[in-house]
């Protein structure tokens, strides 16, 4: 039995509440960062909700600006009386950084052991249970100095959720991950190596270094790092200052480790583009289980259909209106005649106009946009009115209810505010920044649309005459387009080089699990790759060795009927696009029934919800009549052989 003080230990989070910048000007100017909406649930409950399941029992929110505006909403929400964990507000009018914070938990003694500091605008779906036990045995049994364990991303260089203009390299131990190094690498000025002094080497035989880890500010502390801020009042920042000076003091003699996520989901909403980018992660669901349909707000009412659209009760939109793709529309908003939105997130009791196009765009409660505007890659704050014929360009973020219009150019990265009088007040985008050792190029790069690509060669210089040090790059999780690539390449290596089932399977399998994928990823790349392998000159010979073949692989990503409609989805939406395959739907369905990857129960279910579709669909449930009259007849003959038995 453990002992009691180890059983009666508390987890603990600290939330630092204030971002002590202002990317977000002017949308933080009445609120602070972690209440804005990402797809319409401020962020701090995505915040909340990950050490929610993370087993943290007690939370303190440190705040400084707009801390009223903070208690307020924890008061009113689901975590005032939440038994675990518990969140308390803790305010100081005279924080100026993430050092001022963690000084001021110092010197109220709140922390009794290991903790977990994060930011508040931290979405993840990461359990960090194995890791904080890591940790804790890691200081019990190998290293007593370990202060903490910072927990990182493997991604892309140029994957869409790394921020932008923050770039660092990370030097580990390659066979415990301490970190014995850390630079940062940010584009401007260009740095093209990374330096390492040897001393720190020391008898280590390996060194692994990487440029591709994101870094979202999630760390498992030990009550010595709020102490060591308090020795050193001149540090401000966690990385810069802290991290850096713990790595270089020869007098401290602390040690910290990393802990590298090969899957699931971490990104901090740090910048507009890092905003943009998880929204869009959220949308293609990468964080699940947060996502809209899981309702974290009591009074949400999301439903999820493909491809990745997330409406509530009361939208409603116009019979013309397009919803492409990756689009959430809150409830009670209404979409006019030919308007299309793509990549995008509207508010709740929104009107949007006719022939409206937003694209990669987010749209707040209350808003109103008329008729022939043009909306793209911008943040438009609640309750702003966007008369006729609009453009706004790229960059843009738009203040709470200014009035903007008709007929006007919003220039590309600009600021607008409303004045006491309701006129709008344009400001061009200021690229100062708030740090006076940042490039403000580096700051720039924050916008949304702002298109750059990172130089992923970087050097590393290591004065030392010795080679027992290895240096080595890290795996890469590659962003969507990337996997879909790579699932295509397995697929088709597969088919070429005749791999059974069980070993393609093998091979997508692992693809899912190190790019976190799912299975409808997985069955929405094989389907469209089987059929594609059918001449359909040669039907139905080839028809039917083609699915005798490679059918069965389907049955390794489809496990109950849910996932077989899902199937049938992903076969429509093929054969909208590739109408040269509608007349051999009939075959291609009962190939699969034969195969037992499709049952009798999901095709009859998906023909019926095609009852009304318009065209192309209508002529894809045609063609899949006379087989679903085949197994509905085939039913009934088996009901009535059944009753003739029981007479």
């Amino acid at each position: 039995m453990a002992p009691r003080s180890e059983q009666e230990e508390v987890l603990q989070a600290v939330v630092i509440a204030d971002s002590f910048n202002e990317r977000f000007k002017p949308l933080t100017a009445n609120r602070p960062r972690c209440l804005l909406p990402l797809l319409n649930v401020p962020l701090i409950e995505y915040t909340l909700e990950f050490l929610a399941t993370s087993g943290v029992e007690e939370v303190f929110v440190v705040c400084c600006a707009h801390s009223e505006a903070i208690k307020d909403y924890i008061k009113k929400s689901r975590w005032q009386n939440s038994i675990l964990p518990r969140v308390k507000i803790v305010v100081s009018q005279e924080l100026l950084s993430v050092g001022d914070a963690l000084r001021e938990i110092d010197s109220k003694q709140l922390l009794q052991s290991d903790f977990v500091l994060v930011s508040g605008d931290v979405v993840s779906n990461v359990d960090l249970s194995s890791t904080i036990q890591e940790h804790r045995r890691r200081r019990k049994e190998t290293d007593k100095d370990a202060i903490m364990t910072m927990v990182l991303r493997q991604a892309s260089v140029n994957h869409r959720s790394r921020a932008r203009g923050e770039e660092s390299v990370f030097m580990l131990d390659g066979s415990t991950n301490e970190c014995i190094h850390w630079e940062s690498m940010t584009p401007f000025p260009p740095k093209g190596f990374a330096s390492l002094d040897t001393e720190r080497i020391g008898n280590r035989k390996e060194i692994a270094v990487f440029n591709d880890l994101i870094d979202c500010q999630i760390d498992i502390c030990s009550v010595d790092v709020p102490a060591l801020f308090t020795e050193n009042f001149d540090w401000q920042e966690l990385r810069r200052d802290f991290l850096k000076g713990v790595l270089e003091s020869e007098l401290l003699g602390k040690t910290i480790y990393c802990h590298l996520l090969k899957s699931h989901y971490a990104a901090r909403v740090a910048t507009p583009h890092m905003y943009d980018a998880v929204s869009k992660d959220v949308l293609a669901r990468w964080s699940y289980p947060m996502v809209p349909e899981s309702n974290m707000l009591v009074d949400h009412t999301y439903k999820y259909s493909r491809p990745h659209i997330y409406k509530e009760n009361g939208v409603k939109l116009a019979i013309t209106a397009d919803l492409e793709e990756n689009v959430a529309i809150g409830k009670d908003t209404i979409v006019g005649d030919n308007s299309r939105i793509l990549n995008s997130v509207i508010g709740r009791n929104c009107r949007i106009g006719a022939r409206v196009v937003i694209q990669d765009a987010y749209i707040w409660d209350g808003t109103i946009i008329e008729d022939d505007c043009i909306i793209s890659k911008c943040i438009i704050d609640c309750n702003v009115h966007i008369k006729a014929k609009v453009k706004v360009e790229s960059g843009s973020l738009i203040a709470q209810k200014v009035v903007i219009g008709p007929d006007i150019t919003i220039a590309r990265n600009s600021k607008i505010y409303g004045d006491e009088d309701g006129r709008p007040l344009q400001i061009e985008e200021s690229e100062d920044s708030d740090d006076e050792e940042v490039d403000a190029r580096n700051v720039a790069l924050g916008f949304i649309g702002e298109e750059w690509t990172f130089d992923s060669d970087v050097e590393c210089d290591v004065n030392s005459e010795s080679d027992e040090s290895d240096a080595s790059d890290a795996g890469e999780t590659e962003d969507e387009n990337d996997w879909k690539r790579e699932a295509e390449a397995t697929l088709e290596r597969a088919f070429n080089e005749g791999h059974s089932i069980d070993i393609a399977a093998l091979e997508l399998n692992t693809l899912k699990m190190a790019m976190n994928i799912s299975f409808h990823d997985l069955r929405k790349i094989s389907i469209p790759s089987i059929l594609k392998l059918i001449d359909l000159s040669k039907i139905p010979q080839s028809l039917d060795q083609v699915l005798k073949r490679w059918g069965k692989l389907l049955l390794k990503f489809s496990h109950n009927e849910e996932d077989q409609i899902d199937c049938l989805r992903i076969l429509e939406d093929f054969c909208v696009i590739h109408e040269n395959y509608v007349k051999f739907v009939s075959r291609i369905l009962h190939g699969l029934y034969d195969l037992d990857v499709l049952s009798e129960d999901a095709i009859i279910k998906w023909h019926q919800s095609l009852k009304s579709a318009p065209e192309p669909k209508s002529k894809i449930r045609e063609a899949a009549q006379a087989l679903v009259q085949w197994l509905q007849e085939a039913e009934e003959e088996d009901d009535d052989e059944d009753d003739e038995d029981e007479d």
